[in-house]
């Protein structure tokens, strides 16, 4: 990378982390520059669009072809092709099956599964319908809907939703959806699929919004409480490592 690019990335990183905007003299400051070249540099990104100067502050900000920019990278990205390869780490690492989910109205489903090489494993239809509360990826993924999306899924999903598990009351399932929240994670055994378990995380897109719902999933007999609670710091890493390509920085 040429050193006038790097220097003008710097800046663009600068601008990023400053809703307000910065000055010259500011922004100088933080990427150790002399005031001449960060002017220079700011002509060449106004220029270009990446960066903007409000006339009334003088201030910059980013310009509006960033947006342009985030948006195209956002729309050339396919989540089933980033987890995949993370996936078949996590897979290698726990010997259990690993998936991955997305919300749909009142139902979830499967769109990627990484199966366990044991001849005694779970596999899930990609596709197939689930009721959006049955499962620990389901509760992951309801946990993290705004109040009101979440009030239509479950309403909308009707009885079916609790299948094997007993509903909450009103008040029990908020404090239920917290503790996900506050764990960062949600477990479920011999519910949507008896004698199965499985453990799950959230992924997060750019804007932090839960995006899908990463699981490890086995037979309950090997898959036990004790083996979903080992498996948790590696669920939470693959977790992160999805939202990071996704342009997120996770929960």
């Amino acid at each position: 990378m040429s050193e006038s690019l790097r220097r003008g990335v710097e800046l663009l990183e600068a601008l990023r982390t400053a809703d307000a905007g910065l000055g010259v003299r500011e922004l100088a400051a933080r990427v150790g520059l002399p005031k001449s070249t960060v002017a220079r540099l700011l002509k060449t990104l106004d220029d270009c669009q990446l960066a903007s100067q409000d006339q009334a502050t003088r201030r910059y900000r980013l310009g509006p072809r960033t947006l342009a920019l985030g948006a195209a990278y956002q729309a050339g990205l396919d989540l089933r092709r980033i987890a995949v390869g993370p996936m078949r780490r996590l897979r290698d690492l726990t010997g259990e099956t690993v998936g991955l989910s997305v919300a749909l109205g009142a139902e979830r489903m499967f769109i990627e599964e990484v199966q366990s090489v044991s001849e005694l494993r779970t596999t899930s239809e990609l596709g197939h319908p689930y009721p959006i509360w049955a499962g620990a990826p389901g509760r992951v993924l309801v946990a993290g809907m705004a109040a009101e999306q979440r009030a239509t899924a479950l309403a909308d999903a009707g009885p079916d939703a609790w299948r094997m598990a007993t509903p909450p009351s009103p008040d029990g399932l908020g404090a239920l959806l917290e503790r996900i929240r506050a764990d960062g994670y949600a477990t479920a055994s011999n519910e949507s699929v008896p004698g199965v378990s499985a453990v799950a995380a959230p992924v997060h897109d750019f804007a932090g919004t839960v995006v899908a719902a990463l699981s490890i999933s086995g037979p309950s007999g090997r898959f036990t409480d004790a083996a979903r609670h080992d498996a948790l710091p590696e669920l939470f890493a693959t977790a992160r490592t999805i939202t990071a390509a996704l342009g997120g920085t996770g929960h």
